[in-house]
């Protein structure tokens, strides 16, 4: 099934994104394929899986591996300065432990982009992957998307560093409506009615990252940028613009929660909840082609 000009938008949020892979699973074993794929964070490591055609392989990497000592803790940060063991995630699963399609990924005709920020303007970026050799890609740009500002450290890409995309667009909508897909799927990791609150560490994250004023001011800013992309997100979803997979339940698990049980259950409902409302999503599909 094959969505001609529709976008595929997926929304970061750690390790609640055991969720987008239950959903892409489904989608996957419906042989859904959209031209356009664009990720953040979680959400960005997803979508590269999706690209190279490794329906299993999010699964494993988000829950099956998630008990290795080397995933991520606090012995993480202290040895090597991230929480989460990024050599690992990034060069040691992909090349040893669950080989990455580097392959399949290159040279799929789906356009894949991956938002970043730059720690110095601390405005967004989005690199492609034809732009970059895939195990480049793979190693830096994935990595750097999933960077949390304060618990890993900035990656370095053509002389510049980089955070989470997410710090400045979270769920990065506008950008594909910008590269010609009006309509688009989404799939979010947090239940409908979520909001983000203010940073109470206004003053450590001042400290911390005081090297990056600019990306501070993009911190204590992002819960009303987010809370507004949310509201308009719902209207145009009430406008039948777009389509949305989201938890229809509260998500009861932090970002960072490495809880193999919850785990599971996260990505079993993303694939249960997406079975439910499949029909629903053919029916959107047809509308918007009238």
């Amino acid at each position: 099934m094959y969505l001609k000009n529709i976008g595929l938008v997926l929304e970061g949020g750690g390790m609640r994104g055991a969720y987008t892979a239950g959903v892409l699973y489904y989608l996957m074993q419906k042989k859904v394929i959209f031209p356009y794929v664009i990720g953040v964070s979680a959400g960005a490591n997803n979508g590269a899986d999706y690209v190279s055609e490794q329906r299993d392989r999010n699964k494993r990497v988000f829950i099956d591996l998630v008990d290795d000592e080397r995933y991520c803790g606090l012995k993480n940060l202290i040895n090597e300065g991230n929480y989460f063991g990024m050599d690992f995630l990034f060069k040691k699963l992909p090349n040893d432990i669950v080989p990455f399609d580097y392959e399949t990924f290159a040279q799929s005709p789906i356009t894949f982009k991956v938002v970043v920020t730059n720690c110095e303007t601390g405005e967004t970026e989005y690199f492609d992957k034809d732009d970059f050799d895939a195990k480049l890609f793979g190693e830096k740009i994935l990595r750097a998307s999933s960077s949390i500002p304060i618990i890993t450290k900035p990656v370095e890409i053509n002389g510049s560093y980089y955070y989470d995309g997410g710090v400045s667009d979270s769920i990065p909508l506008t950008k594909a409506m910008e590269d010609g897909y009006e309509n688009n799927v989404l799939i979010l990791t947090k239940q409908k009615g979520f909001g983000l609150k203010p940073k109470r560490s206004k003053a450590i994250l001042k400290l911390l990252l005081r090297d990056y004023p600019k990306l501070v001011d993009k911190l204590n800013e992002r819960h009303k940028v987010y809370n507004e992309r949310i509201k308009w997100i719902n209207k145009l979803e009430n406008e039948g613009k777009i389509f949305i997979f989201r938890p229809q339940k509260k998500v009861k698990m932090r970002a960072l929660n490495n809880d193999k049980e919850k785990l599971k259950e996260l990505y079993q409902s993303g694939y249960e909840e997406t079975d439910q409302r499949f029909y629903e999503f053919k029916k959107w599909m047809q509308e918007i082609k009238k």
